[in-house]
């Protein structure tokens, strides 16, 4: 072969890069300047070049009848691809869109980079033969977490449920590379809005190690937020899951100081977990927030209207059905109502979120906007109590308890009773389990006013 040049067959696609040392000369001999001329089409003809003594050189070849000599780095070009899809680590699998694939080289540069469509679809090419590391990153928004993600947390930290994979990965919020009560604290922190941002950021996602050689694989890619460890985040939905709800079932009326206001559910409760994420009503505001719970697990946050409040706690809560949660100082009144966020919801002990549950608290009105009755806890297990805000010159009131065959099962009376808030005790204890109507009568002024002549307890055992 002469050492000046020789001819090579180049099959289709391919790009080949040739060392000059390759050829046997001598280390010592001085660089030369490569030349080059081509056939009619790389794919079915022959090309001939000279080399550059001494250095790595890459003959690239393009379609068309001028390929290129450039000196540069040794190697070889194969027809490399990788393609797949990128997917959110829920039960639904939800394609992420828009967002960025690379394969990067052990050095982490750049290799190569594609963008998912719609469907979370990619495909990368155009890169030499090597070892990479494949993964994916994402702009989209941080969401899905709550305090039931705390609570995995704090389950996995006492060994009672270990998290695995990718859940184990996001736990580390803190990039700590240990999982414990401060990442439970973290999140939970993030959740309230106290804090912004991770340590580890807002996205991970798998990264799997790939050799090219020269064939096309076919490598599905996941990713969840730092946090969501329970993979309950759904990121192209504009909504999030609801579960919870909050009514009134009560009135206070406003006065020239603040007051507290019970939250309390429909039914008894054992928890582990609690998120609310809820909008309070113009025109009442939420100065300070108390609770049963431990309060050291406990975190709250008023801004904008907007309430929120997390806990979490491995040992659980145990509530009474009309057991407050906690309790609310507020000032001014409302007409309007409360409404319930996204991620809002209660976890029971295997911090496995519950069926809608609704919450109560009592209505805030006016002084002059009249009188009021409501029944709390609603339904009842052994006690109840009639809740009444009175006017002033209210003669009498007047209360019976009817069963479902329209029989007076309790009544009683309030001859004098004083204007405000006034709570009358019925003995649920007393009572059998079933629906009862509630028929309330008050005199007020020279009028006898019937009213809540449909109100309905409920008693249960």
């Amino acid at each position: 072969m002469n050492r000046s040049s020789f001819l090579s067959k180049i099959s289709g696609g391919c790009s080949l890069v040739l060392l000059a040392t390759w050829l046997a000369f001598p280390e010592w001999v001085s660089a030369q300047s490569g030349t080059v001329t081509a056939g009619k089409d790389f794919n079915n003809g022959t090309v001939q070049w000279s080399y550059s003594l001494g250095q790595p050189f890459h003959l690239q070849l393009g379609s068309g009848s001028e390929p290129r000599l450039n000196q540069g780095l040794q190697q070889t070009y194969q027809d490399n691809k990788i393609t797949g899809l990128l997917r959110y680590d829920n039960s639904a699998l939800t394609p992420m869109n828009n967002c960025s694939v690379q394969v990067r080289t052990l050095q982490s540069a750049v290799a190569a980079t594609a963008t998912t469509t719609t469907a979370g679809a990619y495909e990368l090419s155009a890169f030499p033969d090597g070892s990479y590391n494949l993964s994916a990153s994402s702009t989209k928004p941080w969401g899905g977490v709550n305090a039931t993600d705390a609570l995995r947390v704090r389950q996995h930290f006492t060994g009672s449920t270990p998290l695995l994979g990718m859940r184990l990965a996001v736990a580390d919020v803190n990039a700590s590379a240990s999982i414990n009560a401060n990442d439970a604290l973290l999140i939970t922190r993030r959740f309230n809005n106290l804090s912004s941002s991770f340590t580890a950021g807002d996205w991970y996602f798998e990264t799997v190690a790939v050799t090219a050689n020269g064939q096309t694989q076919n490598i599905n890619l996941k990713g969840l937020t730092y946090g969501d460890v329970n993979g309950s985040f759904t990121p192209s939905s504009a909504r999030q899951p609801v579960r919870l709800d909050m009514a009134y079932d009560a009135v206070r009326y406003a006065n020239d100081a603040e007051q507290w206001l019970p939250v309390y559910a429909d039914r008894a409760l054992e928890m582990g977990a609690l998120s609310v994420v809820v909008q309070g009503p113009e025109g009442l505001e939420v100065v300070d927030l108390r609770s049963v719970l431990s309060r050291e697990d406990l975190l709250w946050n008023y801004q904008g209207g907007e309430l929120r409040v997390g806990w979490s706690n491995v040992a659980g809560k145990s509530l009474k059905q009309g057991e407050p949660l906690f309790e609310l100082k507020v000032k001014g009144h409302s007409e309007s109502t409360w409404q319930m966020k996204d991620l809002s919801e209660i976890a029971d002990l295997n911090a496995d979120p519950l069926d809608m549950v609704q919450l109560r608290i009592p209505k805030v009105l006016a002084p002059s906007q009249g009188w009021h009755v409501a029944l709390y806890p609603n339904p009842a297990h052994n006690q109840a109590y009639f809740d009444f805000d009175l006017p002033v010159g209210t003669g009498f009131v007047r209360m019976e308890l009817l069963d479902s065959r329209g029989r007076v099962v309790w009544m009683d009376e309030i001859t004098t009773p004083s204007a405000g808030r006034l709570r009358h005790e019925i003995p649920a204890h007393a009572l059998a389990e079933g629906r009862y109507l509630a028929r309330v009568q008050a005199q007020i002024g020279s009028s006898l006013d019937l009213v809540h002549q449909n109100l309905s307890l409920v008693i249960r055992r």
